[in-house]
């Protein structure tokens, strides 16, 4: 009889599988839940860091060639900057009241008062 028998440790093994059968589904859809939301959390910052990258290799050239303009306009800046004090000094040089005399003498038919030029001229025959 003892033979036919089972043992008493059978049933509580079965009660310990369903048991655990029961407790794993419940476990399960949390890991996938957090898997699935871990997954689309990283692949949207996969696709945002893939953005920015196409971004930044688009707008390097652009960067590049807007800070050669800019070297060149710092050029421009300084030539004329160089030409600028030039007049400035020409225009302090002509408001010096000798100098201004002096000019328009040169440059121009002003003459002062106690300078004139007298030119000469030869007689012809027709003249006295």
């Amino acid at each position: 009889m003892s033979a036919l028998s089972q043992p008493k440790s059978s049933p509580t093994r079965k009660m310990k599988q369903r048991s655990a059968r029961k407790r794993h589904p419940r476990r399960r859809p949390k890991f996938v839940a957090r898997t699935t939301e871990t997954a689309t959390v990283l692949g949207i910052n996969v696709l945002l860091i893939g953005s920015c990258l196409y971004t930044l290799g688009n707008m390097l050239p652009h960067q590049l060639t807007q800070e050669a303009k800019l070297q060149e306009i710092k050029g421009e800046v300084s030539r004329t900057s160089a030409h600028i004090e030039a007049l400035k000094h020409s225009h302090e040089q002509s408001m010096v009241p000798e100098v201004s005399r002096r000019m328009s003498e040169e440059q121009g038919h002003l003459i002062r008062k106690n300078k004139r030029n007298l030119v000469w001229i030869k007689p012809t025959k027709d003249q006295p």
